[in-house]
């Protein structure tokens, strides 16, 4: 017979959903344990750009709507998480900015698609005054006699994504184990962990909550999208230090967001999404680092890119699925039985997304445990580490 492991919720999934959500829980007296095939955040969390989103972005188009209601107080929960105020302490996990910024180019259009954003997002959005006096507060890649936009700071923090996720598995490591290949879900609700150097260990929980993105599959009652990225990163010394931020167009996604970074290495890195990576689907590798290098000269046009390197890889953004395959507004989180599938849709979104589901438990007959469960049959089983980051992956092609 294979021991058996009885828990409250068993979690399929260890990126930034999985996680917070086994913190959240076992803050709460539940006894949770998470369950990862892979390497934690190797999926879609570590390809993040680890932006707190606080909605400006989506009032692009001069309406806030339900994805910017659904943001809107994300970056002021991340912050006391940052400072130790709210029950999931992320005090030493790393800030790599406190805010980021949007910037409009000359152009009319871009200009207004600025200003209406800056409206709508009151309270997140501070205008910063135009002139040569005042430029020093500017991103120093901004500060440039030939730059004539707009620019304007936004309340959004961005986090070293990794670090976070090391900080969540360091509260819960008891509870963390690796599976090798996907844990088994049986039609009796057990499930099934199987590695190569130990016995199988059957898991018995009263809920199973996948949150393994892209790999939330076989269940027709929650069907995914997905929704592909080609990211480009850029790497130098003659990129011109850190830089956060959107950078408008005339539509509804910014044209280019910037996001910074250090590889293994210690080399920055300009991560580019944003419009550049939702079109790029349909470029090569060639083609978009051609794209990426006429477009940073055309809006950084007194850097000299000839002397930047750059790469791309592809992404698959996994969400629950939309009817025309848009974006979501908010959080998915679906339920059959005892079985609960969920995507956060956003980084940012991760504690939204394990709040609603603990507020399912109780309507299951699952309460908080007094003492905690004894997880002495899990004290020898694997771990997994923590993934890498896509800019220092070995596969990767420079030029």
């Amino acid at each position: 017979m294979n021991p058996t492991f009885r828990v409250d919720v068993a979690i399929i999934g260890g990126g930034i959903a999985g996680l917070w959500l086994l913190a959240r829980l076992r803050r709460r007296g539940y006894s949770a344990l998470l369950i990862e095939s892979d390497q934690l955040g190797a999926g879609q969390t570590l390809a993040a750009q680890g932006i707190i989103h606080g909605g400006a972005k989506y009032g692009l188009r001069g309406y806030a709507g339900p994805t910017a209601d659904a943001v809107a107080g994300m970056p002021a929960l991340w912050r006391r998480c940052l400072n130790g105020e709210e029950e999931i302490d992320l005090r030493d996990a790393t800030l790599l900015a406190d805010h980021q910024y949007l910037w409009a180019t000359r152009a009319p259009t871009s200009r207004l698609t600025a200003f209406f954003a800056s409206k709508l997002m009151r309270g997140h959005v501070e205008k910063l005054a135009e002139g040569a006096m005042e430029a020093s507060d500017y991103p120093p890649v901004l500060r440039h006699p030939d730059f004539q936009g707009a620019v304007y700071r936004l309340d959004e923090p961005i986090l070293d994504v990794a670090s976070v996720l090391n900080v969540l598995a360091g509260h819960c490591q008891d509870a963390i184990v690796r599976s090798h290949g996907l844990a088994i879900l049986k039609a009796d609700g057990n499930l099934t962990l199987c590695h190569p150097e130990r016995l199988q260990l059957v898991v018995r929980p009263s809920v199973t909550v996948f949150t393994a993105g892209a790999g939330n599959t076989g269940l027709p009652w929650a069907t995914l999208q997905l929704r592909p990225l080609h990211m480009v990163m850029a790497r130098g010394v003659h990129l011109p230090g850190a830089f956060y931020a959107h950078c408008v167009g005339a539509g509804d996604v910014p044209r280019l967001t910037v996001t910074s970074h250090y590889d293994a290495h210690g080399r920055l890195i300009w991560y580019l999404g944003g419009g550049l990576a939702e079109e790029g689907v349909r470029r090569d590798r060639r083609e978009q680092i051609r794209a990426a290098r006429r477009e940073l000269h055309a809006l950084l046009p007194w850097v000299d890119w000839n002397l930047v390197e750059f790469a791309t890889f592809t992404i698959q953004r996994a969400e629950a699925y939309q009817r025309r395959g848009g974006r979501p507004a908010t959080t998915g989180v679906f339920r059959d039985g005892r079985v609960i599938a969920a995507w956060p849709t956003k980084l940012a979104l991760a504690p939204l997304l394990a709040e609603q589901i603990e507020a399912m438990l109780p309507t299951l007959g699952i309460k908080p445990k007094l003492h905690p469960v004894d997880l002495g049959p899990l004290a020898e089983w694997p771990r997994p580490g923590i993934g890498v980051y896509p800019w220092d992956r070995e596969d990767l092609e420079w030029s």
